[in-house]
């Protein structure tokens, strides 16, 4: 019954909302009654964000499909009146529309929550009707008592808040207690599950909750768009998977639940892994979710908005250094195998620096570390370890980039160009008297700077906010070159 969606002010509830809490509050009694027949076995589904196609897995394996939803709207499933089937719902990420489908026919209640949130449908009182929540800021938020403005939900089962860096929420009852619990996907890892030891490892996989054994305890299930893969759970606590189901395509979000009697012989969607290659100048639904995925991974900080630009390139190169790939701007076909198992170069602990920069010259890549832990990648040029000469200095020079520990001890914001050179930079950060951390307009695939780290203008501005006067920065060619 639990769907796990994207990430992502307050709107006014409707008329509307109030005759759906009003259904909701008549179903109790009615879950309460069938209480007695016991949980039933939940399946799995996919949702086409492209076309607004749902597709639910029975459990014969037959598909039944149908159109509800759009492009801007996240899949949500949850039991909304009490009557022991789930059905699906809709959060519009723009301005917090809610669209709740009611039992088997094609009624729809609609109203507001927040916008810009990460939503999730839940029962957190144990009453058998599913809510929806917004996640904001890191808290959760619900209609109030009330029914006129969004309310904090305090006191929530595990996690009472939303961790920060959360890229998704999935709800489940993992300890069959009756009541679910919210778990957050963050950095790759699902953390806030009961049953688990710990955080359980995903990648890019987007998880969902759901009852497969009709045992009364909701256990998990992976979907890896890019395989178009579900890898299935049971028995948590031992952490160990069951089943593997290939299923979809690339860019389908997966939905879980007790989706009752459905009438099958509809078309599967036809298996699809991967994007294709794509390029600069693309367009679509395709580069929309590449750009999504590079998001999730830390390489990706622009607007998700389907247009293959340059922020877009510089991601994919990005990923390509990190992977050992051809640095290359463009997306190749084959570049899809590898999302599942990315991972970032070695990168030094330094527990007594917790916030920092390390620059890895023999990856090109610039790593931002916050609370100890890498929260965002940057692809950089350094120095080309070349002769050059110095019209300042009327002799040769030779660009190399230092190595060692470095602090950022000036900073000038905006542009500043150099009278004899001629060259501008951006936001320069400086970490000795001669070199600096600064936003360039050519950042080359390959090391070509005179000393100096180079990153994109866009990533120098997003990097304002985050560096400081004295934060620490160290270079190095390999992992344990510097030991501070």
């Amino acid at each position: 019954m639990r769907a796990a969606t994207h990430r992502s002010a307050a709107g006014v509830l409707s008329l509307a909302l109030s005759l759906l809490l009003v259904v909701a509050s008549l179903a109790v009694a009615q879950a309460a009654a069938r209480a007695d027949d016991g949980p039933s076995e939940d399946s799995l589904g996919l949702y086409d964000p492209s076309t607004g196609m749902w597709y639910l897995r029975g459990a014969d394996g037959e598909t039944t499909s149908f159109h509800f939803g759009s492009r801007a709207e996240l899949p949500l499933v949850g039991d909304w009146d009490g009557d022991g089937v789930d059905t699906p719902a809709l959060y519009r990420h723009t301005d917090g529309r809610v669209r709740v489908r009611l039992g088997s026919g094609n009624d729809v209640v609609s109203y507001r929550l927040l916008a810009g949130g990460m939503p999730v449908a839940a029962d957190l009182d144990g009453d058998g009707v599913d809510s929806v929540y917004v996640a904001v800021d890191g808290h959760l938020f619900s209609p109030d008592s009330v029914g006129t403005v969004p309310g904090f939900i305090r006191g929530t089962p595990s996690p009472p808040a939303v961790p920060g860096g959360a890229s998704h929420l999935v709800a489940g009852d993992f300890d069959g207690d009756g009541i679910d619990e919210i778990a957050a996907v963050r950095r790759g890892a699902l953390e806030g599950v009961s049953a688990l030891d710990g955080p359980l490892e995903v990648g890019t996989g987007v998880p969902v909750a759901g009852d497969w054994d009709g045992s009364g305890t909701d256990e998990l299930a992976v979907y890896f768009s890019w395989a178009a893969r579900f890898v299935v759970y049971h028995e948590l606590g031992e952490g160990g998977w069951s089943m593997l189901m290939t299923y979809g395509a690339t860019g389908m979000i997966p939905v879980a639940g007790n989706f009752g009697e459905l009438p099958g012989g509809d078309e599967a969607p036809e298996v699809q892994r991967g994007t294709g290659a794509l390029q600069e100048g693309d367009s679509g639904d395709a580069v929309r979710f590449l750009q999504s995925e590079l998001t999730k991974l830390g390489l990706y900080r622009s607007d998700i908005n389907g247009e293959y630009g340059q922020e877009t390139a510089y991601a994919v190169l990005a990923f390509h250094y990190a992977m050992g790939l051809a640095p290359e701007f463009n997306w190749d076909s084959e570049d899809g195998l590898y999302v599942s198992s990315f991972h970032l170069p070695p990168v030094p602990d330094r527990p007594d620096q917790p916030n920092r920069l390390e620059v890895d010259i023999g990856n090109q890549l610039i790593y931002l570390v916050e609370d100890n832990e890498v929260v965002q990648t940057f692809p950089t040029s350094t120095g080309g370890e070349y002769s050059y000469y110095s019209v300042r200095t009327e002799t040769y020079a030779y660009g190399r980039t230092p190595r060692g520990e470095f602090r950022l001890f000036s900073f000038y914001g905006g542009w500043s160009c150099d009278p004899l050179y001629g060259w501008c930079i951006h936001n320069p950060w400086g970490f000795t008297d001669l070199y600096a951390l600064h936003g360039y307009d050519e950042v080359p695939p390959y090391p070509a700077s005179h000393g100096c780290v180079r990153l994109t203008v866009w990533d120098s501005t997003w990097l304002a906010s985050r560096l400081f006067i004295g934060m620490p920065m160290y270079i190095w060619d390999e992992p344990g070159d510097v030991i501070d």
